[in-house]
């Protein structure tokens, strides 16, 4: 039997708050490095968004360092992973060109938040050095895989070279144009065409 001056157990229905992750942490720092950059990352307002200590930070990471660090390395991770939704599928070089220019412009435009923390990332490289690694290995790949659709354009590996970066850097730029211009797809149509033209017109049998 209960002692009544004993408040009777309500059981287990008081909620309790979720325990964060590193990756509650990163979203947080994503937020503010697109806001700012990576100066704008302090480890106590992130606590203060997040409702919690700075405590809570150090069971996750070491110090803003190692914050930094695996912010770039889980936006590396992401930026790679990604590139499988533009990755050419063998079609027909028109086509495949036609796809890729469309997932990569149709979808940046309408994420303006992955835009600037690219651009955030893109900045804090020219100080950071192992930033600068990062953004290296991500242009790599991403142009090494424009040399996998190029190559069937072109039987000289320096043609093949210059069309990937030619299509990367286009892209890029791009991208920063469009963002944020919601409902402008006739523009985004207009560079996929100048785009397609302009690689088109490079390959071998021209």
């Amino acid at each position: 039997m209960n002692d009544p001056k004993t408040p009777a157990r309500r059981g287990r229905k008081t909620a309790e708050k979720p325990q964060l992750t590193r990756d509650n942490w990163l979203d947080a720092a994503a937020g503010e490095i697109a806001a700012g950059g990576f100066g704008h990352v302090r480890v106590l307002t992130l606590a203060k968004q997040l409702g919690v200590t700075r405590g809570s930070f150090y069971w996750h990471f070491k110090d803003h360092e190692d914050l930094v660090i695996s912010f770039l390395n889980r936006w590396r991770e992401r930026r790679l992973k990604e590139m499988e939704y533009w990755k050419p599928q063998g079609g027909e070089v028109e086509e495949e060109l036609r796809r890729i220019l469309e997932v990569l412009l149709t979808d940046a435009s309408r994420h303006m938040r992955r835009l600037k923390v690219e651009l955030a990332v893109r900045d804090f490289a020219r100080r950071h050095d192992y930033a600068a690694e990062i953004v290296a290995e991500v242009d790599a790949a991403r142009v090494s895989q424009n040399c996998t659709l190029f190559q069937r354009l072109s039987s000289d590996p320096q043609k093949t070279k210059d069309l990937a970066l030619l299509m990367y850097v286009a892209t890029i730029g791009s991208q920063v144009v469009l963002t944020g211009r919601g409902g402008d797809d006739d523009a985004i149509r207009r560079i996929e065409d100048l785009m397609e033209r302009v690689v088109l017109g490079l390959r071998d049998d021209q």
